[in-house]
């Protein structure tokens, strides 16, 4: 799966980032001479840009077919959109900004005629729409938009456009082929994980650029408060390129980005940078310049700086899932399940959905009517940590946090409760989410790099997907959940995992039907898996491989696009760490 793919050679590239910083902090990059700018065959890692010539304006043509010549004139973004602009008025298209805003359209465009004179609709039924930093909202299903243009006819009585709001309009066919996916990168709060924030990005010559601006302008509005940037908020591109030469970005930034700065703080700033453009397979190492010179990174004992950490891109869960058996939480793996040593019984309590701490040395599950969330360890007494009505299965943080969401006694009103390490009912703490005041929560579960939680909910009959970041405080205690993201399902969810930073598995579990995972990622895509009967529950370890079912006969594992023949019986409800 390309997505896979795409995560496995960004972890490779972040994993060499020490020695990178390391040889570029030391050596001299030169400042004058020749300089190669990204073209078509070295800007990206799986994808080149594609060259698109569509035509100008075919002379006498009516309005109508102007616009929509001009609406197919979108695709081709050379010379700066030049064949685009040329359906406009002069004055105009000076002012026209292309990328501003990018409709994603299904079927063909419907143009006609308003009552006032020169004054045009383009209908459109909107898949999804990107914005100047390149977040993609998608839209639900039969979502319409409305696009009013304006016309005259020139001095020798051509129709030209004179206002039209700022953007293209390209067909999601065209999309795939235009347009091209990128994962920005921000620290998380603790510095120590590389958290994804997904972008599209028109495939063209600049997009070295259009990735570094992104990043400078900080993250999507869904992770706000719950990642962090090395740069200054006001830091911005000295110039409008990013050029590379023999393999070295150089990254030419605004001057206060050395303002009340350390040594440390503008290593973070050259990591950030060399994580954001790994994925350019022609970049192997960045420079940051200010008005010219190259920013001072230190020497000696400071490069690299003894309290610089490395953040960790995408991290894996290994093999080892929690279970239930004979109503004991066991090990599993490879079709087999160990005892887990020294621990205690919980056949009493009824246990059901296990989670496993991503050190492997924690543990909690919920009672069989999903009122109480116990936790546990090898050597460790069984502890009430929270109560609540429809619990949800728990998940734990990478700091050992475990969290789980209720729903009121009306079936409406979520509530968020994580509880810290070793915690118990009176440590716990209500995580603020204004947002699930009127839903039921269905899942609640916490992302790897412990910044984003993926939530399902549901209202009035209908579900919804939503990532939101989480927002702690100073001292890491988890304070409250940012308005969210939504993911477009194809149809109804009541559970959902992550399979990798960027890719989540849904379902509509079901006891007696057949039932359809999907994966959607966070670039918009979806990928529907091969049916199965009565699943009931779903586990997914590091990657789209690494994917359980749970069914009343038993547990499946994904085998390439289709499920074990049989089931393991005798087990339930298989968790990953996390």
């Amino acid at each position: 799966m390309p997505a896979e793919r795409r995560t496995l050679t960004r972890s490779l590239m972040l994993a060499l980032l020490p020695l990178l910083l390391v040889i570029t902090g030391c050596s001299s990059i030169p400042t004058s001479g020749p300089v190669g700018v990204i073209t078509a065959d070295d800007g990206s890692d799986a994808t080149e840009p594609l060259i698109f010539n569509p035509l100008g304006p075919t002379e006498d043509a009516d309005p109508e077919s102007l616009l929509a010549s001009f609406i197919t004139a979108g695709r081709g973004a050379a010379g700066d959109y030049e064949i685009a602009r040329d359906y406009l008025t002069e004055e105009f298209a000076d002012q026209w900004q292309p990328e501003e805003r990018i409709i994603v359209y299904n079927a063909s465009p419907q143009i006609s005629a308003t009552p006032v004179e020169g004054v045009f609709q383009i209908q459109l039924e909107v898949e999804g729409t990107i914005d100047a930093e390149g977040i993609r909202r998608s839209a639900a299903a039969t979502t319409t938009e409305s696009v009013t243009a304006e016309m005259v006819q020139d001095a020798d009585g051509q129709w030209r456009i004179t206002s039209i709001p700022n953007g293209i309009m390209i067909s999601s066919i065209d999309a795939e082929l235009l347009l091209r996916t990128y994962s920005l990168y921000f620290y998380s709060s603790s510095f120590e994980r590389w958290v994804p924030d997904v972008r599209w990005f028109v495939n063209r010559t600049a997009i070295a650029a259009n990735i570094v601006e992104a990043m400078l302008e900080g993250p999507a509005p869904y992770l706000q408060g719950s990642v962090t940037s090395a740069f200054p908020e006001s830091t911005t591109l000295g110039v409008e390129s990013v050029p590379i030469v023999s393999g070295t970005a150089t990254v030419e930034l605004s001057a206060d980005v050395l303002q009340e700065t350390s040594d440390l703080v503008r290593q973070q700033m050259q990591q950030q940078l060399r994580a954001n453009l790994a994925g350019l397979n022609t970049v192997n190492a960045v420079e940051m310049t200010v008005s010219g010179q190259p920013v001072f990174l230190g020497d000696g004992e400071n490069l690299p700086h003894p309290n610089l950490i490395v953040p960790v891109g995408d991290p894996p869960v290994g093999n080892e899932q929690v279970v239930v058996s004979g109503d004991e939480l066991l090990l599993y793996q490879a079709d087999q399940t160990v005892v887990i040593d020294a621990m205690p019984s919980v056949a009493a309590l009824d246990p059901q959905d296990p989670a496993m701490s991503l050190t492997g040395t924690d543990f909690a599950f919920l009672n069989g009517n999903r009122t109480r969330l116990y936790t546990t360890g090898p050597e460790r007494e069984v502890v009430i940590v929270a109560t609540g009505r429809s619990l949800t299965a728990p998940s734990f943080d990478p700091d050992n946090w475990v969290w789980t969401a209720s729903t009121d006694g009306d079936g409406q009103g979520g509530t968020v409760t994580a509880v810290p390490p070793g915690g118990t009912q009176d440590s716990a703490v209500t995580v603020i989410a204004p947002w699930l005041a009127d839903v039921a929560v269905l899942e609640l579960r916490v992302s790897r790099d412990g910044s984003r939680a993926l939530v399902v909910t549901e209202q009035d009959g209908v579900s919804r997907v939503l990532l939101a970041g989480i927002i702690r405080n100073n001292d890491r205690t988890p304070q409250s959940l940012a308005t969210p993201q939504e993911l477009f399902a194809s149809g109804p969810v009541n559970t959902a995992k992550w399979v990798n930073e960027d890719t989540v598995i849904v379902a509509e579990t079901q006891a007696e039907a057949k039932v359809v995972p999907e994966f959607l990622g966070l670039d918009g895509s979806s990928e529907a898996l091969a049916p199965l009967d009565g699943i009931i529950h779903i586990s997914a370890g590091t990657g789209t491989t690494a994917i359980f079912a749970g069914t009343p006969e038993g547990v499946r594992n994904r085998v390439g696009d289709t499920w074990s023949d049989q089931p393991v019986e005798g087990v339930a409800d298989p968790a990953f760490p996390g």
